[in-house]
């Protein structure tokens, strides 16, 4: 038998990436590739540290506070929209994100820098009822999710050189951790899932009726179940950068690289069920517990890779510095993603979960354009503006309380200030989702078609300390 899938992932940047990691970046709408003067030069383009003198540190953090709303086309029978749609707001309200970044110039050539920073992260939550709440006041598209967590962390070490005076390039291999965490509601009266484990029980409890019609009998009388699958993984990655500048024109053009991740996940996989049905007193006993055992599981899926270059300039307006960045993720390596119970791998008739279940995305590319501008209004304060566009990689069959992702317009402010040997950075971004309407035929089922609605605001904190000189090495 089929189980309905058991993985998605879930973000609102470009399917589930983050780009504001730096409040002083984000205020200039991310376009950070070219100037990649502070700790998130680690991030955003890793040659930038090779022109930091002395020693840094860095703590960035965001907070989301994302605002989604659904309002599906087609519901159950009887099912009653609330006047808003269904709501998808993350739970809690406010998540946070932090980043933590060092830099140390080892001599005239050579810098080292570490960065901690999650690039792929956030949530979704469509979680607005009990398990024991009546079927029509549940929301309708919940079996295609509910709830989702994923957070990948990078740990990087760094290295940059500096080719000539005005030209460096950076390579940092990196250890990635990933947590994931899902939710979703099984057995759909009206799905595959709830069909299939009522076809293969349909004899045993109908054996008079023809199997079809016992089949969709026994899947509207099921307990509606819910399963929910947690993972890690541990891998490797690496990234690398490449910075010109030019003193004459206060230009400067820089590249990027981020590798993209394949996550080998191993974690469990637990089910329940609410049990309050007609059926419930003629079925054996534990009789689904024993259809859908807790298990452990394995099942891997590949983050994608970014593809950067900007170039800035600070030749006009007082040293205003203007600046634009062209990011490409190859969001396509999101194609499919395979889950394994090992439990059933000799193919046990009595076990509902396959021995693997391929989940079918077929993600595509996405890019983004930023553009920001950064102005000095003394030797203690700067003020930041930007822009950024931000391609969803996810099409319409993909498209669900999981993934209600669109094309986004966003708009940014920010300002730093300087004291002694700190400095105080914040920024605001307003994330707006472009209205996406689906009609995917496959989703009807699912009630996942409709009007998906989303806007979020960001908020950003940054200090940076100078804790010294550059160390010089004698010979």
């Amino acid at each position: 038998m089929a189980i309905v899938p058991l993985f998605n992932a879930a973000c609102y940047g470009s399917a589930f990436s983050i780009a504001e990691l730096g409040a002083r970046a984000s205020g200039m709408g991310t376009a950070f590739i070219a100037t990649a003067d502070d700790g998130s030069a680690i991030f955003y383009n890793p040659a930038g540290i090779a022109f930091q003198p002395g020693r840094h540190m860095q703590m960035d953090s965001l907070v989301v506070v994302g605002l989604f709303r659904f309002t599906p086309s087609s519901v159950p029978e009887g099912q009653v929209i609330p006047p808003n749609g269904y709501s998808g707001s993350v739970k809690p309200h406010f998540i946070p994100v932090a980043a933590l970044y060092a830099t140390q110039q080892y001599n005239d050539k050579i810098t080292l820098g570490f960065g901690a920073f999650t690039p792929f992260g956030l949530a979704a939550n469509f979680t607005n009822f009990n398990d024991s709440d009546p079927a029509l006041t549940k929301f309708p598209g919940r079996f295609a999710g509910t709830r989702a967590e994923l957070q990948e962390y990078w740990f990087q070490p760094t290295i940059a050189y500096k080719i000539t005076p005005n030209m460096a390039f950076a390579v940092g291999p990196a250890f990635v951790h990933t947590h994931l965490l899902i939710e979703q509601s099984i057995l759909n009266p009206s799905g595959s899932d709830g069909l299939t484990f009522g076809d293969a029980a349909a004899s045993t409890f109908f054996p008079n009726l023809p199997q079809g019609q016992a089949a969709a009998i026994l899947a509207r009388l099921l307990p509606e179940g819910v399963s929910r699958l947690a993972g890690t993984a541990n891998e490797f990655g690496y990234a690398g950068g490449w910075l010109y500048k030019n003193p004459g024109s206060k230009t400067r053009v820089g590249a990027m690289f981020r590798s993209a991740v394949t996550n080998h996940l191993t974690g469990k996989a637990s089910f329940a069920f609410d049990g309050v049905t007609p059926i419930e007193s003629y079925l054996p006993p534990n009789f689904l517990y024993n259809a859908f055992p807790n298990q452990s599981i394995k099942g891997s899926f590949t983050t994608p890779a970014t593809y950067g270059v900007g170039v800035a300039n600070s030749k006009f307006w007082n040293g205003t510095t203007f600046a634009a960045d062209v990011r490409i993720q190859d969001y396509h390596r999101f194609a499919s993603v395979p889950i394994n119970f090992p439990i059933n791998s000799s193919q046990n008739a009595d076990i509902a979960t396959p021995p693997e279940q391929r989940l079918v995305f077929d993600f595509h590319y996405s890019a983004n354009l930023a553009f920001g501008m950064e102005k000095p209004i003394n030797d203690s304060m700067t003020v930041r503006l930007g822009y950024l566009y931000d391609k969803s990689p996810v099409p319409d069959q993909s498209v669900g309380p999981l993934f209600p992702d669109a094309n986004r317009n966003s708009f940014t402010v920010g300002a730093s200030k300087t004291r002694g040997d700190k400095e105080y950075t914040f920024f605001y971004e307003a994330m707006f989702f472009e209205n996406r309407v689906t009609n995917v035929a496959a989703n009807a089922n699912q009630y996942t078609n409709g009007d998906y609605h989303s806007f979020a605001h960001l908020f950003g904190l940054s200090l940076r300390f100078n804790l010294g000189d550059t160390i010089t090495i004698k010979h």
